[in-house]
């Protein structure tokens, strides 16, 4: 059994993966579970080296062995509640961290092409799906992967909350102008009584007041989706 000098997160990584804390705090280690370290290892590098402009935090680990691929888990420290999946297989890295270092540019275009209809909204889109892609840029998102799914949430300021009649109508508004400007994916539209001004409410601040069933009744929401685009409107 080898002795492998390894740091305390790796350790404590390792340990919730074998649950086997004695011996991993001394660094004996058997052979399958040097593999896993390796492996621990090969995805932290990695996540350091895609996102090196960003404070990124392992919180669990599993190894091939467990999962068939290697997985790990990971976080931005202060915004634990929101957890991002890496994978290893097939020979490539996997993850749903791309798009959020680009969040707000690509909310940006989409709230300019809301702006230019006449339609006032703030934009928060998340992108679930796991790729092998490098994105780049908000653009690239827009652009790069027309046809890869996401979740848009958009925020209306109401004086006087609409009727759901009339809050379907502007999601369906919304869907017929997503489809036409290439914008793929569904969503929820949210009228919220009574912010005055979107642009300085906080986001994630935003979707949790309008998701709480507290202020159910400073709310209307409706459900879109647009996943009929018109080829001549995006770019591959």
């Amino acid at each position: 059994m080898a002795v492998i000098q390894m740091t305390d997160e790796e350790k404590a990584l390792l340990d919730l993966a074998y649950t086997d804390g004695e011996r991993i705090a001394e660094g004996k280690l058997f052979d399958y579970q040097e593999k896993a370290l390796a492996e621990l290892r090969s995805c932290m590098f990695y996540l350091k080296k895609r996102y090196p402009n960003e404070d990124l935090k392992v919180i669990s680990f599993q190894p091939s062995t467990s999962k068939g691929c290697t997985q790990v888990q990971f976080v931005q420290p202060g915004l634990e509640s929101t957890e991002y999946l890496l994978k290893y297989e097939n020979g490539e890295y996997i993850d749903n961290f791309y798009d959020v270092p680009f969040q707000r540019e690509y909310d940006e275009l989409v709230e300019a092409i809301l702006k230019d209809a006449g339609i006032n909204a703030r934009v928060y889109t998340t992108f679930p799906f796991l790729i092998a892609d490098e994105i780049h840029s908000g653009r690239d998102l827009m652009d790069h992967r027309p046809h890869l799914g996401r979740t848009m949430r958009l925020f209306f300021h109401a004086d006087v909350l609409p009727s759901y009649e009339e809050a379907e109508a502007m999601a369906k508004k919304v869907a017929q102008l997503f489809e036409e400007k290439g914008v793929y994916g569904s969503g929820i539209i949210f009228y919220v009584l009574g912010m005055n001004d979107l642009e300085k409410e906080n986001i994630l601040e935003l979707e949790a007041y309008a998701r709480n069933r507290k202020n159910v009744s400073k709310v209307v929401s409706a459900g879109f989706r647009c996943f009929n685009v018109k080829e001549e409107t995006v770019k591959d």
